[in-house]
C-alpha cells in the first residue's frame, strides 16, 4: 500500500519533501497534486504506462544538466512562464529523437520537491488527467509508493506543449497558454527607464515601437508576433500616470503615439525578464545597482556614454530636442536588436 499524505501548505514541508525523495530513489511512482489534476513523477527509466511525459526541470542551468540545448528563445520562456502548464521540447543529442521535454508544474510542492531530489538524477512527469488522488493511482499500472491528496484539483488546464530550436518556436499541442501569450513570452524585452517615466523612457518606447515596425514592415501592435516587446519604467515612478502632455506632442511630431501611456516603477520583476535594459544617465545605472544588485542585463546608457537631461519643465523646444536626440540613439541601435534576435 501507498503513504499518502494530506497536502497541507501551512505545516513543517520536510515530510513531504523526504517521503517524494525517498519514493522516487526506491523506484515506485508519486502521484502529486500538478496544474492539471494530479500527475505522475518517477525517476528516469522506470516503467510507467503514461503519454507525454517530460523531465522535470526547474530552469535553464537545470535543462542544461538534463541534456537540454537552451536557446535564447527557450531562456526566456522558462525565465517568464514556469512554473506553468507549460512543457518546452528543445534539442537534446542525447536522445534518440533528438528533441526532450521538459515542464516545471505549477504546485508549491514542486518549489519545495526539486532541489530536494536534485541528486537523484532525472525525473520524469506527466499528466494522469484526474481530479483526485485515488483515481490518479488506479489508472497508474504501476508501483505507487506515494500519495499526496490535496482534494479535488481542477482539470482541463491542459500543458501546452512548445517546440524550441536556435531561432524560433512552434505549437504542438495547444493547452492553458494561447498563442498570443507565447508570443509575448518569447519576444525580446527591451526595458528603457528614467526617473518618473513620463517624459524620456516613454518617448524612447514610443519611437523605438514605431523604428521596429517600420523596419519589420508591421503595425506597432504586431511586435510581439515579430519577436519585439518593447517597455518603459521609472525608478522613482508612480503607478499609473499619463505621458507628459510635452513628450505626447513631441512623439506625435515624429510619427509616435503616447496617448495610451501609463507610468510604472521598476521592479526586480521587470529587469528578470528583460534582455536590453536602457537608461537615461549614470544616475539611473547607479540606482539600478544599488536597489537591483547583479539582477536582469547589465543596463547601458542610450546616449553611449553620456547622460540625456530630463526637459521635465521645460518648453517644447526642449522636449522637441529630447526625442530628436533618442531617435537618433535609436537608430544607430535598431541593427543590433533585430540582427541578434
Amino acid at each position: 500500500m501507498p503513504t499518502v499524505i494530506d497536502w497541507n501548505p501551512t505545516v513543517d514541508p520536510s515530510e513531504f519533501v523526504e517521503s517524494t525523495r525517498q519514493t522516487l530513489a526506491a523506484g515506485a511512482v508519486a502521484v502529486l497534486p500538478g496544474d492539471n489534476g494530479y500527475l505522475a513523477a518517477w525517476k528516469a527509466g522506470v516503467a510507467v504506462n503514461l503519454a507525454a511525459s517530460a523531465l522535470l526541470a526547474w530552469g535553464p542551468e537545470d535543462v542544461t544538466a538534463r541534456g537540454g540545448i537552451v536557446s535564447r528563445i527557450a531562456q526566456r520562456l522558462m525565465l517568464r512562464a514556469w512554473p506553468a502548464p507549460l512543457v518546452l521540447e528543445l534539442p537534446s543529442p542525447a536522445t534518440s529523437t533528438n528533441w526532450q521535454r521538459f515542464r516545471c508544474p505549477d504546485h508549491p510542492l514542486f518549489d519545495l520537491v526539486i532541489p530536494a531530489i536534485a541528486e537523484l538524477g532525472p525525473v520524469c512527469v506527466a499528466d494522469t488527467q484526474c481530479p483526485q488522488a485515488q483515481a490518479a493511482t488506479d489508472v497508474l499500472g504501476a508501483e505507487v509508493g506515494l500519495i499526496v491528496n490535496a482534494g479535488e484539483r481542477p482539470v482541463g488546464n491542459a500543458a501546452t506543449v512548445i517546440r524550441v530550436d536556435d531561432h524560433s518556436w512552434q505549437l504542438v499541442h495547444p493547452g492553458a497558454f494561447n498563442v498570443a501569450e507565447i508570443q509575448r513570452l518569447a519576444a525580446r524585452i527591451i526595458l528603457f527607464i528614467c526617473t518618473g517615466n513620463t517624459c524620456r523612457s516613454p518617448l524612447a518606447e514610443a519611437l523605438a515601437k514605431k523604428l521596429l515596425a517600420e523596419q519589420l514592415h508591421c503595425h506597432v501592435d504586431d511586435l510581439p508576433a515579430r519577436g519585439f516587446w518593447i517597455l518603459s519604467a521609472g525608478v522613482a515612478a508612480w503607478e499609473g500616470s499619463p505621458a507628459s502632455e510635452e513628450s505626447i506632442a513631441a512623439a506625435e511630431e515624429l510619427g509616435a503615439d503616447l496617448r495610451g501611456h501609463t507610468s510604472r516603477p521598476v521592479s526586480a520583476q521587470l529587469l528578470m525578464a528583460a534582455d536590453d535594459v536602457i537608461v537615461m544617465t549614470h544616475s539611473h545605472l547607479h540606482a539600478l545597482a544599488r536597489r537591483y544588485p547583479n539582477i536582469g542585463p547589465a543596463p547601458r546608457l542610450l546616449c553611449g556614454d553620456t547622460d540625456l537631461d530630463d526637459p521635465v519643465g521645460a518648453d517644447r523646444a526642449v522636449y522637441r530636442h529630447c526625442a530628436q536626440t533618442i531617435l537618433r540613439h535609436l537608430e544607430r541601435l535598431l541593427p543590433e536588436w533585430v540582427e541578434s534576435s
